[in-house]
C-alpha cells in the first residue's frame, strides 16, 4: 500500500515541478461563449443549452467562473398533457486544477446556481408559475490552449435544482417533477487580459 502511495506522490510532484510557474498563469480574465445539451431527470431531455461566460483565473491551480444559460424542456403529466418549462440558470463556480499542464488542464468545479424557472400548463389545466431560487451544482472538465488567447472547455455538470412549481401549478394533479438537470457543454473562451 505505501509504494502506491508514494509513487502517486512522486508522479504529482513532479507534473507541479514540470508546469509553468504560478506566476505565468497569474490572474487573468477570460470571456466566452458555450453550448451543448441538457437533459432533465424529470423532462423529456435533450434540449440544447446556450449562454455565456466569464473566469477569473486567480492563481496556477484555483479560478472562478459566471454562466448565464438557457434552455427549454417540457415533462409529461400523463393523461391531462404536459407543461413546458423555460430556465435561465446563472452559475457562480469555484474550479481547482488536479492537473494543469502548458496546453491542458482537468478542472473540478462546484457552486451555485441561481434559476428563473418558469413553467407554463398549456393542455387540460392552464397556468403560470415562476419559481426563483438557489440549488447546487457540481461538475469537471477540460481546457485546451488552441491559441495564445484562446482556450477550449469541455464539461460536464449536474445540477439539483430540486424545483416545486409543477407541484404549485397543479395542485390537483401528485406530480413529481424536481427539475434535477445535467449539462454537456463545449465553450470558447477568450483571454481578455
Amino acid at each position: 500500500m505505501k509504494k502506491p502511495l508514494g509513487l502517486a506522490a512522486l508522479v504529482l510532484l513532479a507534473l507541479v515541478l514540470a508546469a509553468p510557474p504560478a506566476a505565468a498563469d497569474a490572474l487573468s480574465l477570460e470571456a466566452g461563449l458555450h453550448g451543448g445539451l441538457v437533459n432533465s431527470k424529470d423532462g423529456e431531455g435533450g434540449s440544447f443549452l446556450g449562454g455565456a461566460q466569464a473566469r477569473v483565473n486567480l492563481f496556477w491551480i484555483v479560478a472562478a467562473e459566471a454562466r448565464a444559460s438557457y434552455y427549454t424542456d417540457s415533462y409529461d403529466l400523463g393523461q391531462i398533457g404536459s407543461v413546458d418549462v423555460e430556465n435561465i440558470p446563472f452559475q457562480v463556480s469555484g474550479m481547482i486544477y488536479p492537473i494543469k499542464l502548458p496546453k491542458v488542464g482537468v478542472y473540478l468545479l462546484g457552486g451555485g446556481t441561481y434559476s428563473n424557472l418558469k413553467v407554463k400548463g398549456t393542455s387540460v389545466v392552464q397556468g403560470e408559475v415562476t419559481e426563483k431560487g438557489w440549488s447546487t451544482h457540481v461538475g469537471a472538465g477540460i481546457d485546451i490552449k488552441v491559441g495564445e488567447k484562446t482556450t477550449l472547455n469541455g464539461d460536464v455538470r449536474a445540477v439539483f435544482l430540486d424545483a416545486n412549481s409543477v407541484d404549485e401549478l397543479f395542485d390537483s394533479v401528485k406530480s413529481s417533477y424536481k427539475g434535477d438537470f445535467w449539462t454537456v457543454t463545449l465553450g470558447l473562451n477568450y483571454k481578455l487580459f
